[in-house]
């Protein structure tokens, strides 16, 4: 089977989109996949590590106030199109498969014109606009939740949830997890997680608590992101191995069966990997998100009892050290809280997104354009 898939910008792309090769690999080992994506983005680096061949656009994200670089932008958006374009026709895709992020536009859309069968997944609350501006030509389009926002044809649409890694489903216990980094089995662990990009407000108030937490028998594996990592390792280290301050951790899956607690941003990702591990969190959406997508779905995690909302504006080193204690304190409620995130969890997410393209596809003969 011939695949071309597309979309990234953040993890939040990303990890759906190596879900679900994973899984068309299970199923076809003998898959010729191709992602397309930002020239030097984070999909380029995961298309990579995936194995997967990758292509590189200039296409930019189109600036939210008006100015010069619209321009700019538009040249851009039309080449990367025409480029897109190209390789369609060189590669002859059974199936695009578009995860979101602007740099899925150009791919998707010359797709759909070209007669390729696209099929779209749409990992947040909210349709984002690179979904939205392609969802009335599309295939079949994959949601995440069932009262998805936005406009989109109702008798094309499937909720499947957000596809997770198998590593996620079937995670390592908690104290061989432990054993990994480290830990000391006997403590409790708190996971700070501020996304693939990293969390400045996130990593400031962790800053400002982890001290009262060092030498109080609460451990903390800290993800800062590249940007912020080098002050934050600095100005751990006098706390020892209680706090491990990482830029980014490879193995997400067993650091979060290590943990007790999740503080972390509510990207579509991070909170699908929160809900299939059945772990309870504090979550702290990023205000400047699109269509404030992060905030939509830490609200339907706080609505199913599953996380604790902390907007930014409230994530203060007091405020999140006051409320990560109260939860510490009573792991009745940790549990209950756990338990609430797997009614969220969707862990045959990729299984059903695979299962609909495959019969999608050689029901139309296996052919690709027309």
């Amino acid at each position: 089977m011939r695949v071309m898939i597309t979309g990234g910008g953040t993890g939040g792309h990303t990890s759906p989109a190596t879900a679900i090769i994973e899984e068309l690999r299970r199923r076809d080992p003998r898959l010729l996949a191709l992602w397309v994506g930002h020239r030097g983005g984070i999909e380029e680096r995961v298309a990579r590590t995936a194995g997967v061949p990758f292509r590189g656009l200039p296409v930019e994200g189109w600036p939210r106030r008006k100015t010069p670089r619209m321009a700019w932008t538009l040249v851009k958006l039309a080449w990367s199109g025409f480029r897109a374009a190209t390789w369609l026709w060189r590669f002859r895709p059974q199936a695009v498969i578009g995860v979101g992020g602007y740099v899925s536009l150009p791919l998707v859309w010359a797709a759909q014109r070209l007669g390729f069968p696209t099929f779209l997944h749409e990992q947040n609350k909210r349709l984002g606009m690179a979904n939205r501006l392609c969802a009335a030509r599309a295939t079949r389009i994959f949601l995440s939740y069932p009262d998805t926002i936005g406009d989109y044809p109702a008798d094309r649409a499937m909720i499947v949830g957000n596809p997770v890694r198998g590593a996620f489903i079937s995670p390592p216990d908690q104290k061989a997890a432990r054993r990994q980094f480290g830990l000391d089995p006997g403590l409790p662990v708190v996971l700070v997680s501020g996304g693939s990009q990293g969390a400045r407000t996130l990593n400031r108030a962790v800053l400002g608590m982890a001290e009262n937490f060092a030498s109080g028998g609460v451990q903390f594996l800290w993800m800062t992101g590249r940007a912020d990592c080098a002050e934050m390792q600095e100005k751990a280290a006098p706390w020892g191995e209680r706090v491990q301050v990482y830029p980014f951790i490879e193995d997400m899956p067993a650091a979060c069966a290590a943990a007790d607690l999740i503080v972390s941003r509510a990207g579509a990702s991070s909170t699908a990997e929160i809900a299939v591990l059945g772990k309870p969190a504090v979550l702290v959406p990023f205000p400047f998100a699109t269509d404030n997508h992060q905030e939509h779905n830490a609200r339907a995690f706080v609505d199913a009892g599953a996380a604790v909302l902390l907007l930014d504006t409230e994530c203060d080193p007091a405020r999140l050290e006051s409320v990560v204690r109260e939860l510490l304190a009573d792991p009745p409620r940790l549990e209950r809280m756990g338990q609430a995130a797997k009614t969220l969890a969707k862990p045959m997410a990729a299984e059903a997104v695979v299962e609909e393209i495959i019969t999608e596809v050689f029901s139309r003969g296996g052919a690709g354009g027309q």
